[in-house]
Parts: structure tokens; sequence; C-alpha cells
């Protein structure tokens, strides 16, 4: 069975100020990031999001060339044109309440399925050394509807490879208690080339983690693991397992946030993960 990957576009990831769902509709110029999944595609070439949070963004403009397909996870840049909320009457949906949008940009973001310990165990150490052990380090890790979008920054050549991005869930545990995931990273070979010119990216990476949590509970603890950091936090590079913790309840609610403030938001528990050693 091939381990399925793509071709990943990094994205450079900074910091703002936020604004709350309730202080919406905001004026026309603001620009938003959003998170969400493409939740209908029309035979005209329109189409609407589910955002993270539950509300529908119907999409009336977009100049961009990217082709949206149903179901696919995106991070995107948009302005809400609508003045007022309105009660839809087409298409059942469970959320009430949409939003005329335009699109500026759809960002890069890599989403994939999580791979399973398991998985790799029928065919070990095959299967675990494909998916590689070269260096990665995580930026910022913040839950967002059912998703846990990570920033990370990595090594690679110039103009070299794609590299492998790969999140692993280890299911041979009890998932009652917590949830063990691990970020992998196979740099195609690049980082053992000698003399090679090195350079650090960045990138975004979003994975689906709502159908981990027993049917009986509504949150579950989240363990994440990396192999790399940064000494005293600015530094230089070192290999180290790095760890971060949060839980995740995909209920509680998101928000929408001004460009640049997707991330990392203080105080609330749907957004943090806790960084320790």
């Amino acid at each position: 069975m091939k381990i399925k990957h793509l071709i990943i576009i990094f994205l450079a990831i900074t910091a703002a100020a936020a604004c709350t769902e309730s202080e919406l509709p905001p004026p026309k110029n603001i620009v938003y990031n959003g998170f969400g999944e493409i939740s209908y595609v029309g035979d005209d070439g329109y189409f609407e999001i589910t955002r993270d949070d539950g509300a529908l963004l119907k999409v009336v403009e977009y100049n961009g060339s990217k082709t949206v397909s149903f179901g696919e996870r995106v991070y995107f840049k948009y302005n809400i044109l609508s003045d007022d909320r309105y009660e839809r009457t087409s298409r059942e949906v469970h959320d009430p309440y949409a939003y005329e949008i335009k699109v500026i940009v759809f960002n890069d973001i890599y989403s994939a399925p999580l791979l399973r310990k398991s998985f790799l165990q029928e065919d070990s150490p095959h299967r675990d050394d494909s998916i590689g052990h070269d260096l990665v380090m995580v930026t910022s890790a913040a839950f967002s509807g059912d998703y846990i979008n990570i920033g990370i920054e990595y090594f690679r050549v110039p103009d070299g490879k794609p590299h492998m991005i790969n999140l692993v869930w280890d299911d041979t545990r009890h998932p009652l208690d917590s949830v063990y995931l691990e970020l992998r990273h196979n740099a195609m070979g690049e980082l053992s080339t000698e003399g090679a010119n090195i350079i650090a990216e960045t990138g975004l990476l979003s994975f689906k983690l709502s159908n981990l949590i027993p049917q009986e509970r509504e949150s579950i603890n989240v363990k994440l693991k990396s192999n790399m950091t940064r000494k005293d936090g600015v530094g230089e590079y070192i290999e180290a397992d790095t760890y971060y913790t949060g839980t995740f309840n995909p209920h509680l609610g998101t928000k929408s946030f001004i460009v640049g403030n997707e991330f990392n938001q203080p105080g609330d528990r749907n957004y943090d993960m806790n960084f320790i050693r």
C-alpha cells in the first residue's frame, strides 16, 4: 500500500490582533483569514465554504485561478460583503447563518489523513523508514473546528525535491486519556548531500482529529511530538524530542481572525497548545 503525499508549498505565519465572532459583521475592507471545507460546488463555478465554526460562506466573488473540489480543506483570505446575517432557505444546513464573501486568495495548506502507527508496524521497519526521520520543528499548533493546524519549519535544498510530511497517530495506545501524535518528515535524501546549500523553510499543515474522540466523550487530550527545536527558543536549531499538549474539543466554537492572527489566542482553550519539555 502506498503512503500518499503531496508536494507541499509552504507559507510563513505571522501574528496580529484578533476579532471575535460576536463582533461580526465587520467593515467590508477588513481582510480575514479563514479555515474551512468546500461544502458545495455548482456547475456554474459558484461554490460555498463551511467555516470551522460552522458558518456558511457564500462565495459571490473570486477572481483567482484555483479549482476547488467538494470536501477540500482550505485556508483563505476574504472580505465579508453582506451587512447582515440571514437565514438560509435553500439546501438544508445545520448552521442557519451565512455570509456573502469575496475570496481574495487561497493560501497554501497541506491536508491529509493521519497515518496509523499500527499500519507502519505491519511492515516494519520498511514503512516506518519510508516516512522519514528527518528534522522538523513545530512553530505553532492550534485547534480549529474538527482539525489541528500546525505551522512547521524544516530544512531543504533550494529548488530541490518535494519532501514528504506525515502526522502519525499512535492507535496502539488506549484512546480514553490522550491521543498521541508524531510529526514525521522525509527530506528525500537532500539533507545527506555533501556540500549542499541548505535553507530553512516553513509550512502550514492541517489534520482532522474529530473522529479520534471516543463516543462517550466531547473532548480528548492531545500530545504532539516533533524532533527539532531552537536552543533557548531563538538560538541555533538542535535535534531534540519536543512536545506540545492541549485539550481538543471541536464543540467549543471557533473564531474568525484578522489576517495574521489565526494561531495562539491567549486564554482560548480551543486554540492554545502549551509547550512542555
